[in-house]
Protein backbone atom coordinates (compact mmCIF):
# COMPACT_ATOMS: atom_id res chain seq x y z
CA UNK A 1 0.00 0.00 0.00
CA UNK A 2 2.96 2.32 0.50
CA UNK A 3 3.81 1.73 -3.16
CA UNK A 4 0.21 2.57 -4.07
CA UNK A 5 0.21 5.86 -2.15
CA UNK A 6 3.61 6.84 -3.56
CA UNK A 7 2.76 6.01 -7.20
CA UNK A 8 -1.00 5.39 -7.44
CA UNK A 9 -1.24 5.32 -11.24
CA UNK A 10 1.85 3.26 -11.98
CA UNK A 11 1.07 0.78 -9.20
CA UNK A 12 -2.52 0.22 -10.34
CA UNK A 13 -1.28 -0.42 -13.86
CA UNK A 14 1.35 -2.84 -12.53
CA UNK A 15 -1.28 -4.77 -10.55
CA UNK A 16 -3.70 -4.95 -13.48
CA UNK A 17 -1.08 -5.86 -16.08
CA UNK A 18 0.47 -8.51 -13.83
CA UNK A 19 -2.52 -10.11 -12.11
CA UNK A 20 -5.67 -9.17 -14.06
CA UNK A 21 -9.07 -7.96 -12.91
CA UNK A 22 -8.97 -9.07 -9.27
CA UNK A 23 -5.88 -8.65 -7.10
CA UNK A 24 -5.53 -9.47 -3.39
CA UNK A 25 -2.87 -7.98 -1.12
CA UNK A 26 -2.52 -10.38 1.78
CA UNK A 27 -1.52 -10.20 5.41
CA UNK A 28 -1.09 -13.81 6.42
CA UNK A 29 -3.74 -16.12 4.98
CA UNK A 30 -6.47 -13.52 4.47
CA UNK A 31 -6.60 -10.62 1.99
CA UNK A 32 -6.36 -7.23 3.66
CA UNK A 33 -7.02 -5.28 0.46
CA UNK A 34 -8.63 -6.13 -2.87
CA UNK A 35 -8.12 -4.17 -6.10
CA UNK A 36 -10.99 -4.77 -8.54
CA UNK A 37 -10.63 -3.58 -12.15
CA UNK A 38 -13.12 -3.29 -14.99
CA UNK A 39 -16.84 -2.58 -15.55
CA UNK A 40 -18.19 -5.98 -14.46
CA UNK A 41 -16.57 -5.72 -11.03
CA UNK A 42 -17.47 -2.01 -10.80
CA UNK A 43 -21.11 -2.98 -11.23
CA UNK A 44 -20.97 -5.74 -8.62
CA UNK A 45 -19.39 -3.42 -6.07
CA UNK A 46 -21.46 -0.30 -6.74
CA UNK A 47 -24.89 -1.95 -6.97
CA UNK A 48 -24.57 -4.02 -3.78
CA UNK A 49 -24.23 -1.53 -0.90
CA UNK A 50 -25.41 -4.15 1.60
CA UNK A 51 -22.18 -6.10 1.02
CA UNK A 52 -19.85 -3.34 -0.17
CA UNK A 53 -20.22 -0.48 2.27
CA UNK A 54 -18.72 2.97 1.85
CA UNK A 55 -15.23 3.12 3.38
CA UNK A 56 -13.22 6.05 4.72
CA UNK A 57 -10.01 4.06 4.36
CA UNK A 58 -8.34 6.65 2.10
CA UNK A 59 -8.86 9.50 4.58
CA UNK A 60 -8.67 8.64 8.27
CA UNK A 61 -9.83 11.40 10.63
CA UNK A 62 -10.42 10.91 14.39
CA UNK A 63 -14.20 10.75 14.79
CA UNK A 64 -14.45 12.22 18.29
CA UNK A 65 -12.98 15.60 17.30
CA UNK A 66 -14.50 18.64 15.56
CA UNK A 67 -12.62 17.36 12.49
CA UNK A 68 -14.60 14.14 12.73
CA UNK A 69 -17.87 16.09 12.97
CA UNK A 70 -17.02 17.82 9.70
CA UNK A 71 -15.94 14.66 7.88
CA UNK A 72 -18.27 11.87 8.98
CA UNK A 73 -21.74 13.48 8.93
CA UNK A 74 -22.04 13.49 5.15
CA UNK A 75 -23.83 11.74 2.29
CA UNK A 76 -20.81 9.95 0.72
CA UNK A 77 -20.05 8.09 3.98
CA UNK A 78 -23.65 7.19 4.85
CA UNK A 79 -25.21 3.83 4.10
CA UNK A 80 -28.52 1.98 4.29
CA UNK A 81 -31.78 3.74 5.13
CA UNK A 82 -30.00 6.80 6.51
CA UNK A 83 -28.26 7.34 3.17
CA UNK A 84 -31.55 6.93 1.28
CA UNK A 85 -33.35 9.39 3.57
CA UNK A 86 -30.64 12.05 3.38
CA UNK A 87 -30.25 11.71 -0.39
CA UNK A 88 -34.03 12.09 -0.74
CA UNK A 89 -33.90 15.29 1.34
CA UNK A 90 -31.01 16.71 -0.69
CA UNK A 91 -32.05 15.79 -4.24
CA UNK A 92 -34.47 18.72 -4.79
CA UNK A 93 -31.60 21.18 -4.28
CA UNK A 94 -29.82 19.65 -7.30
CA UNK A 95 -32.81 19.40 -9.62
CA UNK A 96 -31.95 20.40 -13.21
CA UNK A 97 -34.13 23.53 -13.17
CA UNK A 98 -32.58 24.76 -9.95
CA UNK A 99 -29.04 24.10 -11.21
CA UNK A 100 -29.84 26.12 -14.34
CA UNK A 101 -30.73 29.09 -12.11
CA UNK A 102 -27.19 29.14 -10.75
CA UNK A 103 -25.79 29.84 -14.24
CA UNK A 104 -25.92 33.63 -13.98
CA UNK A 105 -23.76 33.62 -10.83
CA UNK A 106 -21.30 31.21 -12.46
CA UNK A 107 -20.97 33.63 -15.39
CA UNK A 108 -20.59 36.70 -13.16
CA UNK A 109 -17.93 35.18 -10.91
CA UNK A 110 -15.95 33.80 -13.87
CA UNK A 111 -15.96 37.20 -15.53
CA UNK A 112 -14.82 38.76 -12.25
CA UNK A 113 -11.82 36.40 -12.31
CA UNK A 114 -10.95 37.35 -15.91
CA UNK A 115 -10.95 41.01 -14.82
CA UNK A 116 -8.45 40.14 -12.07
CA UNK A 117 -6.19 38.51 -14.70
CA UNK A 118 -5.93 41.62 -16.84
CA UNK A 119 -2.30 42.67 -17.18
CA UNK A 120 -0.94 39.36 -15.85
CA UNK A 121 1.33 37.24 -18.03
CA UNK A 122 1.48 34.10 -15.89
CA UNK A 123 -0.82 32.36 -13.41
CA UNK A 124 -0.82 29.19 -11.35
CA UNK A 125 -3.91 27.74 -12.96
CA UNK A 126 -4.91 25.23 -10.28
CA UNK A 127 -4.81 27.90 -7.58
CA UNK A 128 -6.89 30.25 -9.74
CA UNK A 129 -9.44 27.53 -10.51
CA UNK A 130 -9.78 26.78 -6.79
CA UNK A 131 -10.35 30.46 -6.10
CA UNK A 132 -13.07 30.54 -8.75
CA UNK A 133 -14.84 27.30 -7.80
CA UNK A 134 -14.74 28.28 -4.12
CA UNK A 135 -16.50 31.55 -4.94
CA UNK A 136 -19.06 29.77 -7.11
CA UNK A 137 -19.72 27.14 -4.43
CA UNK A 138 -20.11 29.70 -1.66
CA UNK A 139 -22.45 31.89 -3.71
CA UNK A 140 -24.61 29.25 -5.38
CA UNK A 141 -24.53 26.49 -2.78
CA UNK A 142 -24.66 28.66 0.34
CA UNK A 143 -25.78 32.12 -0.74
CA UNK A 144 -22.69 33.90 0.60
CA UNK A 145 -22.66 37.30 -1.12
CA UNK A 146 -20.03 39.26 0.83
CA UNK A 147 -16.79 39.10 -1.17
CA UNK A 148 -14.55 39.22 1.93
CA UNK A 149 -16.50 36.33 3.43
CA UNK A 150 -16.20 34.46 0.11
CA UNK A 151 -12.43 34.70 0.15
CA UNK A 152 -12.02 34.11 3.90
CA UNK A 153 -14.05 30.89 3.76
CA UNK A 154 -12.08 29.85 0.69
CA UNK A 155 -8.81 30.35 2.57
CA UNK A 156 -10.01 28.22 5.51
CA UNK A 157 -11.07 25.40 3.20
CA UNK A 158 -7.74 25.51 1.35
CA UNK A 159 -5.85 25.27 4.66
CA UNK A 160 -8.05 22.35 5.67
CA UNK A 161 -7.63 20.34 2.46
CA UNK A 162 -3.85 20.84 2.57
CA UNK A 163 -3.78 19.42 6.12
CA UNK A 164 -5.83 16.27 5.50
CA UNK A 165 -3.01 14.06 4.23
CA UNK A 166 -0.89 14.91 7.28
CA UNK A 167 -3.85 14.32 9.60
CA UNK A 168 -4.37 10.91 7.98
CA UNK A 169 -0.70 9.94 8.27
CA UNK A 170 0.02 11.36 11.72
CA UNK A 171 -2.89 12.26 14.05
CA UNK A 172 -0.52 13.56 16.72
CA UNK A 173 -1.96 16.41 18.78
CA UNK A 174 1.23 18.32 19.58
CA UNK A 175 1.85 22.09 19.49
CA UNK A 176 2.64 23.38 15.97
CA UNK A 177 1.83 19.97 14.42
CA UNK A 178 -0.25 19.77 11.19
CA UNK A 179 -2.90 17.98 13.23
CA UNK A 180 -3.14 20.83 15.76
CA UNK A 181 -3.35 23.38 12.92
CA UNK A 182 -6.10 21.33 11.24
CA UNK A 183 -8.07 21.25 14.52
CA UNK A 184 -7.88 25.05 14.81
CA UNK A 185 -9.05 25.50 11.23
CA UNK A 186 -11.86 22.96 11.77
CA UNK A 187 -13.08 24.85 14.84
CA UNK A 188 -13.21 28.12 12.88
CA UNK A 189 -15.01 26.40 10.00
CA UNK A 190 -17.49 24.80 12.37
CA UNK A 191 -18.36 28.20 13.86
CA UNK A 192 -18.68 29.75 10.39
CA UNK A 193 -20.92 27.00 9.03
CA UNK A 194 -23.21 27.03 12.09
CA UNK A 195 -23.55 30.79 11.68
CA UNK A 196 -24.53 30.29 8.03
CA UNK A 197 -27.12 27.67 9.06
CA UNK A 198 -28.70 30.03 11.61
CA UNK A 199 -28.83 32.77 8.99
CA UNK A 200 -30.69 30.47 6.58
CA UNK A 201 -33.34 29.72 9.21
CA UNK A 202 -34.28 33.41 9.11
CA UNK A 203 -34.35 33.49 5.28
CA UNK A 204 -37.41 31.43 4.23
CA UNK A 205 -37.23 32.68 0.63
CA UNK A 206 -33.52 31.93 0.04
CA UNK A 207 -32.97 29.72 -3.03
CA UNK A 208 -29.47 28.33 -2.45
CA UNK A 209 -28.66 24.70 -1.64
CA UNK A 210 -28.00 25.26 2.07
CA UNK A 211 -31.39 26.98 2.49
CA UNK A 212 -33.03 23.99 0.82
CA UNK A 213 -31.30 21.62 3.25
CA UNK A 214 -32.20 23.73 6.31
CA UNK A 215 -35.88 23.79 5.37
CA UNK A 216 -36.09 20.26 3.90
CA UNK A 217 -38.21 17.68 5.67
CA UNK A 218 -39.50 14.17 5.02
CA UNK A 219 -43.17 13.24 4.67
CA UNK A 220 -43.10 12.39 8.38
CA UNK A 221 -41.59 15.78 9.25
CA UNK A 222 -38.03 14.53 9.88
CA UNK A 223 -35.36 17.21 9.34
CA UNK A 224 -31.58 17.24 9.29
CA UNK A 225 -29.91 17.90 12.65
CA UNK A 226 -27.40 20.73 13.08
CA UNK A 227 -24.54 18.19 13.14
CA UNK A 228 -25.78 16.65 9.89
CA UNK A 229 -26.21 20.09 8.29
CA UNK A 230 -22.64 21.02 9.26
CA UNK A 231 -21.27 17.79 7.78
CA UNK A 232 -23.27 18.08 4.56
CA UNK A 233 -22.31 21.74 4.16
CA UNK A 234 -18.62 21.06 4.62
CA UNK A 235 -18.65 18.08 2.26
CA UNK A 236 -20.67 19.84 -0.43
CA UNK A 237 -18.30 22.77 -0.33
CA UNK A 238 -15.15 20.65 -0.53
CA UNK A 239 -16.61 18.36 -3.21
CA UNK A 240 -18.21 21.33 -4.93
CA UNK A 241 -14.97 23.16 -5.50
CA UNK A 242 -11.89 20.93 -5.10
CA UNK A 243 -12.80 18.26 -7.65
CA UNK A 244 -14.20 20.76 -10.16
CA UNK A 245 -11.12 22.97 -9.84
CA UNK A 246 -8.88 19.99 -10.59
CA UNK A 247 -11.08 18.93 -13.52
CA UNK A 248 -10.97 22.44 -15.01
CA UNK A 249 -7.20 22.57 -14.53
CA UNK A 250 -6.64 19.33 -16.44
CA UNK A 251 -9.13 20.26 -19.17
CA UNK A 252 -7.38 23.56 -19.90
CA UNK A 253 -4.00 21.83 -19.75
CA UNK A 254 -5.09 19.13 -22.22
CA UNK A 255 -6.53 21.75 -24.57
CA UNK A 256 -3.32 23.78 -24.38
CA UNK A 257 -1.43 20.68 -25.55
CA UNK A 258 -3.82 19.86 -28.42
CA UNK A 259 -3.91 22.81 -30.78
CA UNK A 260 -6.31 21.25 -33.28
CA UNK A 261 -8.95 20.48 -30.64
CA UNK A 262 -8.56 23.92 -29.09
CA UNK A 263 -8.96 25.63 -32.45
CA UNK A 264 -12.11 23.64 -33.28
CA UNK A 265 -13.59 24.27 -29.84
CA UNK A 266 -12.99 28.02 -30.06
CA UNK A 267 -14.72 28.07 -33.44
CA UNK A 268 -17.69 26.19 -31.96
CA UNK A 269 -17.90 28.58 -29.01
CA UNK A 270 -17.70 31.71 -31.15
CA UNK A 271 -20.35 30.33 -33.49
CA UNK A 272 -22.78 29.59 -30.66
CA UNK A 273 -21.98 32.33 -28.14
CA UNK A 274 -20.17 35.11 -30.01
CA UNK A 275 -18.67 37.68 -27.66
CA UNK A 276 -21.56 37.86 -25.20
CA UNK A 277 -22.57 35.90 -22.13
CA UNK A 278 -23.02 32.18 -22.74
CA UNK A 279 -26.62 30.95 -22.77
CA UNK A 280 -26.83 27.71 -20.81
CA UNK A 281 -29.22 26.09 -23.29
CA UNK A 282 -26.72 26.71 -26.09
CA UNK A 283 -23.75 25.42 -24.09
CA UNK A 284 -25.58 22.17 -23.41
CA UNK A 285 -26.12 21.63 -27.14
CA UNK A 286 -22.47 22.00 -28.22
CA UNK A 287 -21.10 18.54 -29.15
CA UNK A 288 -17.39 19.35 -29.04
CA UNK A 289 -17.63 21.17 -25.69
CA UNK A 290 -19.49 18.14 -24.31
CA UNK A 291 -16.84 15.82 -25.76
CA UNK A 292 -13.95 17.88 -24.36
CA UNK A 293 -15.40 17.81 -20.83
CA UNK A 294 -16.19 14.08 -21.00
CA UNK A 295 -12.79 13.19 -22.44
CA UNK A 296 -10.94 15.21 -19.82
CA UNK A 297 -12.95 13.49 -17.07
CA UNK A 298 -12.14 10.13 -18.68
CA UNK A 299 -8.37 10.68 -18.80
CA UNK A 300 -8.02 12.58 -15.52
CA UNK A 301 -11.06 11.70 -13.37
CA UNK A 302 -11.06 13.86 -10.20
CA UNK A 303 -11.95 10.72 -8.20
CA UNK A 304 -9.67 8.18 -9.82
CA UNK A 305 -10.21 5.42 -7.27
CA UNK A 306 -13.01 4.51 -4.87
CA UNK A 307 -13.04 2.51 -1.65
CA UNK A 308 -15.53 0.10 -0.10
CA UNK A 309 -15.37 -2.38 2.78
CA UNK A 310 -17.13 -5.75 2.85
CA UNK A 311 -19.78 -6.05 5.57
CA UNK A 312 -19.99 -9.85 5.33
CA UNK A 313 -18.49 -12.73 3.41
CA UNK A 314 -19.50 -12.25 -0.23
CA UNK A 315 -18.58 -13.15 -3.78
CA UNK A 316 -16.75 -10.82 -6.18
CA UNK A 317 -15.75 -11.98 -9.64
CA UNK A 318 -16.33 -15.60 -8.64
CA UNK A 319 -14.05 -15.34 -5.60
CA UNK A 320 -15.19 -15.36 -1.97
CA UNK A 321 -14.12 -12.22 -0.10
CA UNK A 322 -14.09 -12.29 3.73
CA UNK A 323 -15.80 -9.57 5.81
CA UNK A 324 -13.95 -6.35 6.76
CA UNK A 325 -11.84 -6.41 3.60
CA UNK A 326 -11.01 -3.13 1.90
CA UNK A 327 -12.01 -3.18 -1.77
CA UNK A 328 -10.79 -0.56 -4.24
CA UNK A 329 -12.43 -0.03 -7.64
CA UNK A 330 -10.59 2.05 -10.21
CA UNK A 331 -12.03 4.70 -12.50
CA UNK A 332 -8.47 5.28 -13.71
CA UNK A 333 -7.99 1.73 -15.02
CA UNK A 334 -11.56 1.37 -16.31
CA UNK A 335 -11.23 4.55 -18.36
CA UNK A 336 -8.04 3.25 -19.95
CA UNK A 337 -9.15 -0.21 -21.01
CA UNK A 338 -8.37 -0.56 -24.75
CA UNK A 339 -11.40 -2.79 -25.29
CA UNK A 340 -13.57 0.16 -24.17
CA UNK A 341 -11.55 3.09 -25.48
CA UNK A 342 -9.40 2.88 -28.60
CA UNK A 343 -5.96 4.43 -28.00
CA UNK A 344 -7.00 5.00 -24.38
CA UNK A 345 -4.15 7.34 -23.42
CA UNK A 346 -4.97 9.83 -26.19
CA UNK A 347 -7.11 12.94 -25.72
CA UNK A 348 -9.74 12.40 -28.42
CA UNK A 349 -12.94 14.36 -27.61
CA UNK A 350 -14.43 13.41 -30.98
CA UNK A 351 -14.87 9.82 -29.77
CA UNK A 352 -17.92 10.94 -27.74
CA UNK A 353 -19.89 12.01 -30.82
CA UNK A 354 -20.77 8.38 -31.54
CA UNK A 355 -19.68 6.43 -28.46
CA UNK A 356 -22.02 5.43 -25.64
CA UNK A 357 -20.80 3.82 -22.45
CA UNK A 358 -22.63 2.30 -19.47
CA UNK A 359 -22.34 3.92 -16.02
CA UNK A 360 -19.87 1.19 -15.05
CA UNK A 361 -17.65 1.70 -18.10
CA UNK A 362 -17.51 5.50 -17.67
CA UNK A 363 -17.85 6.67 -14.08
CA UNK A 364 -16.09 9.98 -13.33
CA UNK A 365 -18.88 10.72 -10.82
CA UNK A 366 -19.04 7.10 -9.61
CA UNK A 367 -22.26 5.11 -10.19
CA UNK A 368 -25.04 3.32 -8.39
CA UNK A 369 -26.81 4.61 -5.23
CA UNK A 370 -23.77 6.69 -4.22
CA UNK A 371 -23.29 8.45 -7.56
CA UNK A 372 -22.27 12.09 -6.98
CA UNK A 373 -25.43 14.08 -6.24
CA UNK A 374 -23.91 17.23 -7.76
CA UNK A 375 -22.76 15.82 -11.12
CA UNK A 376 -25.15 18.02 -13.10
CA UNK A 377 -23.97 21.10 -11.20
CA UNK A 378 -20.33 20.22 -11.94
CA UNK A 379 -20.92 19.63 -15.66
CA UNK A 380 -22.72 22.95 -16.04
CA UNK A 381 -20.03 24.80 -14.09
CA UNK A 382 -17.23 23.38 -16.24
CA UNK A 383 -19.01 24.35 -19.47
CA UNK A 384 -19.72 27.90 -18.29
CA UNK A 385 -16.18 28.50 -17.04
CA UNK A 386 -14.52 27.06 -20.15
CA UNK A 387 -16.79 29.00 -22.51
CA UNK A 388 -15.68 32.28 -20.90
CA UNK A 389 -12.00 31.65 -20.17
CA UNK A 390 -11.16 30.10 -23.55
CA UNK A 391 -12.71 32.99 -25.49
CA UNK A 392 -10.84 35.58 -23.40
CA UNK A 393 -7.39 34.00 -23.07
CA UNK A 394 -4.96 31.70 -24.80
CA UNK A 395 -3.30 29.38 -22.29
CA UNK A 396 0.13 27.83 -22.75
CA UNK A 397 1.88 25.79 -20.09
CA UNK A 398 5.28 27.13 -19.00
CA UNK A 399 7.85 25.15 -21.03
CA UNK A 400 9.53 22.24 -19.22
CA UNK A 401 7.17 22.55 -16.24
CA UNK A 402 6.92 19.44 -14.05
CA UNK A 403 3.28 18.28 -14.30
CA UNK A 404 2.44 15.37 -11.97
CA UNK A 405 -0.99 14.53 -10.50
CA UNK A 406 -1.28 13.06 -7.00
CA UNK A 407 -3.76 10.53 -5.61
CA UNK A 408 -6.65 13.04 -5.66
CA UNK A 409 -5.69 14.35 -9.13
CA UNK A 410 -4.27 17.61 -7.85
CA UNK A 411 -1.15 18.72 -9.77
CA UNK A 412 1.56 18.31 -7.13
CA UNK A 413 3.69 21.20 -8.38
CA UNK A 414 0.78 23.31 -9.55
CA UNK A 415 -0.02 24.19 -13.15
CA UNK A 416 2.05 27.24 -14.27
CA UNK A 417 0.36 28.81 -17.28
CA UNK A 418 1.18 31.77 -19.48
CA UNK A 419 -1.86 33.75 -20.56
CA UNK A 420 -2.37 36.26 -23.35
CA UNK A 421 -5.55 37.68 -24.87
CA UNK A 422 -7.03 35.04 -27.16
CA UNK A 423 -5.24 35.26 -30.52
CA UNK A 424 -5.74 31.74 -31.87
CA UNK A 425 -1.99 31.02 -32.07
CA UNK A 426 -2.09 27.56 -30.52
CA UNK A 427 0.88 25.26 -30.00
CA UNK A 428 2.20 22.65 -27.61
CA UNK A 429 4.93 23.20 -25.05
CA UNK A 430 7.19 20.39 -23.78
CA UNK A 431 6.53 19.30 -20.20
CA UNK A 432 8.12 16.94 -17.70
CA UNK A 433 6.63 14.84 -14.91
CA UNK A 434 4.41 11.77 -14.62
CA UNK A 435 1.77 13.28 -16.93
CA UNK A 436 3.95 11.98 -19.79
CA UNK A 437 3.15 8.42 -18.63
CA UNK A 438 -0.59 9.12 -18.53
CA UNK A 439 -1.25 10.96 -21.80
CA UNK A 440 0.08 10.13 -25.28
CA UNK A 441 0.72 13.22 -27.38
Amino acid sequence: MLRFFRSPFAYQRLLYDTYGNLVALNQGDKPSTIFAFGPELNQQILTNPDFFEISSELVKVPKETVLGQLFYHNLPLMSGEKHKQHRRLMLPAFHHERVMRYGAEMVRLTERLTDEWQGRAEIELNQEMKKLTQRIALKTLFGVANEEELDEMGTLITQMTKSILWVTLASVNLPYSPYRRALRVAERLNVRIRSMIERKRSEPDAADVLASLVHAHDEDGARLTDEELVGHTFTLFVAGHETTANALTWTIFLLSQHADVMSDLLEELHGAVGEGEPALEKLNSLPLLEGVVKESLRLMPPAQIGARVTTASCELGGVTIPPNTNVYFSQFITHRLPELYEEPNRFEPGRWSTMRRTPYEYLPFSAGPHMCIGWGFAMQEMKVVLSILLRRFRFSVVPRAVISPNLVMRPVNGMPMRIVPQDGKFGREPVRGTIRQLVDW
